[in-house]
């Protein structure tokens, strides 16, 4: 019978640790489904195509949430809160500032028509810049934020 694997014991990095790999992935998702939206007014994929491959990572995102942030959520106390977006010693995950007027940025981007307005790019809206946290200080890459 195989062994069962060591358990990290560190309630707090765990949920650390899933909050920085759901702000990460859902970053990356928005982008792909910017991309997706960009290649279709391209003409370079199909336009149904396009709504269907941002459906299906549309529903990546919400098993992306489910299997991390919302799994290490105590839900008798916190449902869809700022914690979230808190590592346990008080930092943002996520920083997202405005850089672009919201007008011009998210209401008339070019390819608006195009971008299923569900998924990771309701967190990651045009105009934006985020960037995302290490999950312990020290360990930051000086890696910077997209800019979506």
């Amino acid at each position: 019978m195989p062994k069962q694997p060591p358990i990290n014991p560190d309630i707090n990095d765990i949920a650390d640790r899933a909050k920085h790999a759901y702000a990460t992935g859902s970053q990356l998702l928005a982008a792909t489904q910017y991309r997706i939206a960009e290649l279709a007014a391209s003409g370079r994929l199909d336009p149904d195509e396009s709504m269907s491959l941002q459906i299906n990572l549309a529903y990546i995102w919400e098993e992306l949430y489910y299997g991390t942030v919302d799994a290490v959520r105590d839900r008798d106390i916190d449902v869809f809160s700022e914690g979230d977006n808190t590592y346990s010693d008080g930092r943002p995950v996520k920083v997202q500032i405005q850089i672009e007027p919201f007008e011009s940025s998210d209401l008339n981007w070019e390819h608006n028509s195009l971008v299923l307005g569900f998924g990771a790019v309701i967190q990651y809206p045009p105009g934006t810049i985020s960037n995302i946290a290490p999950v312990n200080p020290e360990d930051d890459p000086g890696r910077g934020g997209a800019t979506l």
